[in-house]
């Protein structure tokens, strides 16, 4: 078998490139099999959607027969569809393509008859990928009771219900190809007309097309109502989460982990395109046949004008997800992309502390409108740091969506890797020890930043009790400090106020126990520790002892900190 599976990967290589696109649910399982290499994940993992498949087959067909083999024992367990198609044809004998071609002749033989008695009820082939909606799929494909609109297929029976909202009801249906599709059957009413069209406009947006946001299928209509054929999804927030207390714990947290990310990710699709949803809650994010997180329900949604960060209309949104300036204002409210922020950091609390509210059950708005929360029931401190950022009562103070996906609680490894390399290579961080020096020098001489530096020392002068001669040296310096030397005392107190308290105040204790030969010059403080870490990855080549020893998990508030002091001093990373 190991033989034939490997042929199938050499075989259709081309192929599988182009049909695949869910990829890393694909490499995650070779991985924790021990088929990939910690470095060929990483870069699969960080390539372009495009060619994350072709980074995958790369890896794949450079490990031989077994990996190709466990390859498509997993590409069989994911995408069976996959398989079915390239090897179908190849597989059958001539009796089966008899067989088959009988079968067909039979099932035309029915369709003639079944056409004369339901002209309306034809639904050509198309395979479904609805695990949970399979059986009523079925069901209702056989229904006589379903009507047909245009060239959506529906049945208003209950028993075809699968959502409702104040907008209307969302049935279970089909398209004329066989597609599954939700129906959000909406009355052609004047209340609910300009949240429909609003709805249609952005689901009908191109920038808007993204794996996180529910798609828009097609549109129908009769006398009474519209009918809204969008992406039929398996679940909503609150169902999946149900569900997923039956798993392992970290099965349930990597699954939790990664519906946060893409729930933000699709958020960040709308606010590129410069929409706020403007209706952040459990029961709009909902999960695909592939287990992938979309944001759903524009009807809410607003398009900021050319210019504008903000945009001025009657207060929407649902009771208890709303954030703390919308609650504070009265009448025409005026929503920004930070308001959409501060309730989507309410429900990353909620995803990662099983279904809990940051600002509670009891007087929650008004705990909302006073900034006063709860954070207890998520362990992870660098999730709280994430969550503490997002739900800020200031709307200034929260973190945009776009920095909000470079917070440390989205790093792997690999990303740490990246993070200390780019901001160990600043010239502030390259030239740390010294620094420290000068700083020292200018203390010693009770120079502090409120001081005239022309009433101690220039900084030049400085250099020369320093012994600092070489010219590019001192080009840098006063480059990161300015003569005023005012930057200086900057940087040393955003890493003073980054260090105290926290695990890695006594970095050079706990490290000395595993390198016997790192820089004890260099202060004790986060920027300190970044330089030693960042010197260790790039000249010592010690990757492996960051896993040994587990130097990461060390110090877990490392990064939060790190994050903290390059936001503060606008370092890009």
């Amino acid at each position: 078998m190991e033989h034939q599976h490997a042929e199938f990967v050499d075989t259709h290589y081309e192929a599988l490139i182009q049909r695949v696109t869910s990829v890393m649910p694909i490499a995650d399982k070779l991985k924790e099999n021990g088929k990939l290499s910690w470095g060929q994940y990483s870069k699969i993992s960080n390539a372009t959607k495009r060619n994350k498949m072709t980074e995958l087959l790369k890896a794949v067909k450079y490990g031989g027969p077994a990996v190709k083999s466990a390859f498509y024992e997993v590409l069989q367990e994911i995408k069976p569809d996959v398989i079915q198609e390239l090897e179908g044809p190849s597989l059958q004998t001539a009796n089966d393509k008899r067989v088959t071609e009988s079968h067909h002749q039979k099932v035309a033989t029915e369709n003639v008859q079944d056409k004369t008695n339901r002209p309306d009820d034809i639904i050509r082939c198309n395979p479904i990928t609805s695990i949970k909606h399979r059986s009523k799929i079925e069901e209702l494909k056989k229904d006589s009771s379903k009507k047909k609109v245009s060239n959506i297929y529906f049945s208003r029976s209950n028993n075809y219900i699968i959502g409702s909202g104040g907008s209307g009801t969302v049935y279970l249906g089909l398209k004329e190809d066989g597609i599954e599709v939700a129906i959000k059957r909406i009355t052609k009413d004047p209340l609910n007309s300009k949240d429909f069209e609003n709805e249609l406009k952005h689901l009908r947006d191109l920038k808007l097309e993204s794996k996180n946001i529910v798609r828009y299928v097609d549109l129908a209509e009769d006398e009474d109502f519209y009918y809204l054929a969008l992406q039929l999804c398996e679940y909503d927030m609150e169902d999946y989460m149900e569900n997923l207390r039956q798993q392992e714990q970290k099965d349930k947290d990597n699954a939790l982990g990664k519906i946060v990310k893409e729930m933000l990710l699709g958020l960040q699709v709308l606010h590129r395109a410069g929409v706020i949803h403007r209706d952040i809650k459990p029961r709009n994010v909902l999960i695909d046949s592939e287990k992938n997180a979309r944001l759903a329900d524009f009807g809410l949604s607003r398009k900021l004008e050319e210019g504008r960060s903000t945009v001025h209309t009657v207060r929407a949104g649902t009771q208890g997800w709303e954030a703390t300036e919308i609650l504070n204002q009265s009448e025409k409210s005026g929503y920004k992309k930070s308001s959409d922020i501060q309730v989507a950091g309410m429900l990353v609390y909620y995803i990662l502390s099983d279904g809990k509210h940051p600002f509670g059950d009891m007087d929650r708005e008004v705990n909302i409108k006073n900034g006063k929360y709860s954070l207890e029931h998520v362990q992870d401190i660098v999730a709280k740091d994430l969550i503490e950022w997002m739900i800020n009562k200031e709307p200034a103070e929260r973190l945009t969506v776009d920095e909000v996906l470079r917070h440390p609680f989205f790093w792997d490894d690999y990303s740490k890797d990246a993070v200390l390399r780019k901001l160990g290579d600043r010239p502030e961080i390259q030239n740390y020890e010294t620094l420290a020096k000068l700083r020292n020098l200018y203390i010693e001489k009770e120079h502090t930043e409120e001081t005239d530096q022309t009433a101690t020392l220039t900084i030049y002068e400085a250099f020369s009790e320093l012994k600092i001669e070489n010219e590019k040296k001192k080009r840098d310096i006063i480059a990161i400090v300015g003569e005023d030397l005012k930057k200086l005392w900057t940087l040393f107190k955003t890493a003073k106020e980054a260090t105290e308290g926290k695990t890695f105040s006594n970095w050079k204790l706990q490290l000395s126990e595993i390198w016997t030969d790192i820089n004890k010059k260099l202060p004790e403080d986060v920027l300190g520790l970044l330089r030693v870490l960042r010197n260790k990855l790039v000249h010592g080549n010690v990757r492996n002892e960051f896993e040994e020893n587990n130097i990461f998990g060390l110090f877990p508030d490392f990064f939060i900190s790190l994050h903290r002091v390059a936001k503060e001093l606008n370092w890009d990373y």
